[in-house]
């Protein structure tokens, strides 16, 4: 045998040897693969029945629910009825308020102009009286000095006649 034959023979030995192993690889990864599908497929099970047995118990959970469910609706409804009811009794009740309030406002406006118009009447009187008094009081010291004047002059001729009789 040549170098030649015993390269090639020892690389078919290399390759037969290599290809067993590749085989005796693949068949323990095949094994391996089978347990894992075997493995997957109860587990897919079991979590699909769970999932359904759980799912079973929701819809009658719901369904027990359902009652519960549409009584809380019905007394939803009848309180925002009862909220509607309550807002209108309040819109006219508002209503009648602001009404009052106009009323009040119109009638405590027009007293308010009663009582200015009284005021300026009663300033006018006043104002009235004041000159008249003034023109009164004018009067008065006018004729207070007219009769002090002539007083004045009668004590002037008394006293005269009194030192004409006295010279006499």
């Amino acid at each position: 045998m040549l170098v030649k034959d015993k390269i090639i023979f020892g690389v078919l030995v290399v390759l037969l040897i290599a290809g067993g192993y590749f085989q005796y690889m693949s068949s323990n990864m095949n094994i391996r693969m089978d347990e894992l599908n075997k493995n997957d497929e109860e587990h897919v099970d079991r979590a699909q029945n769970e999932f359904s047995e759980g799912l079973r118990t929701l819809n009658l959970q719901f369904i027990g629910r359902g009652k519960h469910l549409q009584k809380a609706q019905q007394d939803i409804v009848a309180n925002t009825n009862l909220i509607y009811e309550t807002a209108d009794s309040l819109a006219d009740m508002i209503s009648e308020v602001q009404f009052n309030l106009d009323e009040l406002d119109r009638d405590m406006s027009k007293r308010f102009n009663d009582v200015e118009t009284d005021v300026a009447d009663l300033e006018d009187d006043f104002n009235r009286n004041r000159r008249k008094t003034s023109q009164k009081l004018s009067e008065i010291q006018q004729s207070i000095t007219v009769l002090q004047t002539d007083l004045n002059e009668i004590k002037e001729k008394l006293s005269d006649k009194d030192k004409k009789k006295k010279k006499k």
